[in-house]
């Protein structure tokens, strides 16, 4: 009879065993995919129909795209380092790509995205580019990391192969006879390598990612990807410059004397050397191109990493984040880069799927990069992190058209900031000089509208409401 209850209760813990690993693999996986320096030239995002984005097209089919996401601020370190604290760059200091977050008073333990789906019993991985790298260096950058945030971590150099040193720089920019200096005028170039994609990190950081993937899992994960380009210097295999015909390229709309209204600031914060630069060259069609080009070979990457999703017993227990760090700008407002408060520079790609959530579309919300670590937490079902200062977008998942009030803020340094509403764009400068654009009429921001009397209480609203966001 003992013999008999034995076999009984081993069976029962056996059974036990099995609905604990059941369980486990009923948690949803995560995979965070972050492409530096995207703006909304993705063809599913519809900032420049020429885009060629088939793989980021294809996932967005399945989701819901957010049209109107921005960054908590205008450049990589902060950036990053907002989205996988959780925090603004008001609250930890951090607005440059100097500062190191962990060795900032009060925030020596935050526990960083990845951290926080560690504790509640997921394994972690990452590849590429995911925190910024502060103390980076060197001819050819290298990608970030934060220590300790992740189980398993590939860091490798940037994005694609370098060409030959007598292939590097041969546009004619003039650069330096412009004003341009220090790293910018090292990184600004492009060139059509004579490589394959398996040769460059971008896809190394995939395959890692997607070899990672490919295994069995008894615990849930969180991978996140990182892709590098199309991050300055525009260098990617020739393929994907031969995907575009120059003549065919068109240029961003501009308006002349469009910094005329911007203040002294705004200003000295565009790079008009560069742009005087590109004009004097010809090269305006050229640096399009590149840009383009990279971003299709970082689709190229990101579509290798899906389809081993999807060639995966995963696949249908992921949640799917796709997003970049901020916008970039390529001759709008004469300025070549990010770091600035425009539009161009705030704006980036946000998609999210979830292979649970039937319900897919476009969302017009205003929403923040800010709002990726409590969404996930949220449909992860993960405990609440009270902490955390954006706004989880289940609700937008669920219904795209949801009332949806919050508005974005986007920062460049402790008193120089930028709110997005679904009507306006405010910007106060550390000298007190304002800007109000109304996107209802004018998306390109060419009329700085803030000096005109009827829009007084409009400005006061905002003043009050960054006022509010920055305590």
């Amino acid at each position: 009879m003992m013999k008999k209850y034995r076999i009984i209760a081993l069976i029962a813990l056996f059974a036990g065993f099995t609905v604990t690993a059941q369980n486990k693999q009923e948690q949803p996986n995560v995979l965070l995919i972050m492409v530096d320096d995207l703006n909304d030239w993705v063809g599913a995002f519809g900032g420049n129909q020429q885009a060629i984005t088939p793989n980021i097209d294809a996932l967005a089919a399945k989701g819901m795209v957010f049209k109107n996401a921005y960054c908590s601020a205008p450049l990589c370190n902060p950036s990053r380092t907002s989205i996988l604290t959780g925090y603004q760059p008001s609250t930890t200091g951090v607005y440059g790509n100097s500062e190191v977050f962990r060795e900032i008073k009060g925030f020596e333990t935050t526990v960083t995205l990845p951290q926080y789906f560690e504790e509640n019993g997921y394994e972690t991985a990452a590849a590429g580019k995911i925190f910024h790298n502060a103390r980076g260096g060197g001819k050819e950058p290298k990608e970030g990391s934060d220590p300790g945030s992740f189980q398993q971590e590939k860091v490798g150099s940037a994005g694609t192969v370098y060409p030959s040193k007598e292939n590097r720089h041969s546009h004619n920019l003039n650069l330096k006879e412009n004003g341009v200096k220090g790293s910018f005028l090292r990184s600004f170039d492009w060139y059509a390598t004579d490589t394959k994609d398996e040769d460059n990190n971008d896809f190394k950081s995939a395959e890692y990612c997607a070899d990672f993937i490919s295994k069995e899992h008894t615990k849930p994960f969180f991978v996140a990807c990182g892709i590098f380009k199309p991050h300055l210097p525009w260098y990617a295999p020739k393929k994907y410059f031969d995907m575009y015909n120059l003549d065919d390229i068109k240029l961003p709309v501009v308006l002349e004397n469009d910094l005329n209204d911007v203040g002294r600031m705004g200003n000295n914060m565009a790079k008009k050397g560069v742009h005087k630069s590109i004009l004097d060259s010809n090269n305006w069609k050229q640096a399009v191109r590149a840009y383009l080009a990279n971003i299709s070979f970082a689709d190229a990457c990101v579509g290798h990493l899906l389809n081993a999703l999807e060639d995966s017993s995963y696949a249908d227990n992921t949640i799917i984040v796709l997003m970049g760090d901020h916008g970039w700008h390529l001759g709008e407002k004469q300025h070549w880069s990010k770091n600035v408060l425009w539009e161009r520079a705030a704006k980036t790609p946000l998609l999210i799927v979830d292979p649970r959530n039937k319900n897919v579309g476009v969302s017009t919300k205003i929403v923040s990069l800010l709002d990726v670590y409590p969404t996930l937490v949220d449909i992860a079902n993960l405990p609440k992190k009270k902490d955390l200062e954006g706004n989880s977008l289940a609700k937008l998942l669920n219904n795209p058209n949801a009332t949806w009030n919050y508005t974005a803020l986007t920062s460049k340094a402790k008193n120089i900031h930028s709110l997005r509403n679904n009507h306006y764009r405010y910007t106060i400068y550390s000298d007190g000089f304002e800007e109000l654009y109304n996107h209802k009429i004018d998306p390109n921001e060419w009329i700085n509208i803030a000096k005109e009397k009827s829009n007084k209480t409009i400005l006061e609203q905002f003043r009050k409401e960054l006022k509010n966001k920055l305590k």
